[in-house]
């Protein structure tokens, strides 16, 4: 009978650490005192199955863990781009609003710049045409300056309209920045209605001039003769 009481003296005696079978041998003595060598071979050979295993599971649970961790950062970077996109796009529909408001002033206070002119304009053609009735009620034949006054009076009408179209200018919601050219068109043909209307008045004048002139002589004609 053997008893297994000596102290193991463990040596690797075929194959290494990565042979595909490995023997492992015990030293044992038996009960009438002779030393003996006990083949582990299972023991060990399952041990080296359960290492394998082991090591298998172990590599399997990194590259899940790998594989995990890359589907999440391409799944933040998915993320990411989708902010950037709606960031891009919210910050576009502001500009949009932005220039759209901008415009939408310039052509307010384009329009009240012009108006004013004109409200000016229609005064002075208003104390002219007072003026030309005065001399006429004084004998003056005010036909001429009348006809350059209808002139004025006519182009002053054509910038009134000019200044409405600026008002009838689309801005457009797309594309707010498109519209600028239409608006400066638009002002820019009013400003010229407008020269030319002040240009009409200002030739009623030395018409005018010469009808009070004619006025005065006839007076003093009047005052010698009595």
């Amino acid at each position: 009978m053997i008893i297994m009481t000596a102290v193991f003296a463990i040596a690797f005696v075929a194959g290494n650490a990565y042979a595909e079978e490995i023997t492992i041998e015990a030293t044992a003595k038996t009960s009438d005192g002779k030393t003996i060598k006990v083949p582990i071979r299972a023991q060990v050979k399952e041990v080296r199955v359960e290492a394998k295993n082991s090591a298998s599971t172990t590599r399997a649970t990194v590259k899940e863990k790998r594989d995990d961790l890359k589907s999440e950062i391409e799944t933040r970077k998915q993320e990411l781009e989708t902010k950037r996109s709606d960031v891009k796009t919210e910050l576009k529909a502001e500009a949009k609003i932005k220039a759209g408001k901008s415009i939408a002033k310039t052509i307010e206070k384009s329009v009240e710049r012009l108006t004013k002119e004109l409200r000016r304009f229609r005064e002075i053609q208003a104390k002219i045409e007072t003026r030309l009735s005065k001399l006429e009620g004084q004998g003056a034949d005010a036909t001429e300056a009348r006809a350059v006054l209808a002139i004025a009076t006519t182009k002053l009408s054509a910038a009134e309209v000019s200044i409405k179209a600026i008002s009838n200018v689309k801005v457009s919601a797309e594309d707010p920045r498109s519209s600028l050219d239409a608006v400066k068109t638009a002002v820019r043909a009013a400003q010229d209605a407008l020269k030319e209307a002040h240009e009409s008045l200002s030739d009623v004048l030395p018409a005018m001039k010469g009808l009070e002139a004619s006025v005065r002589r006839s007076a003093t004609s009047t005052k010698a003769t009595n």
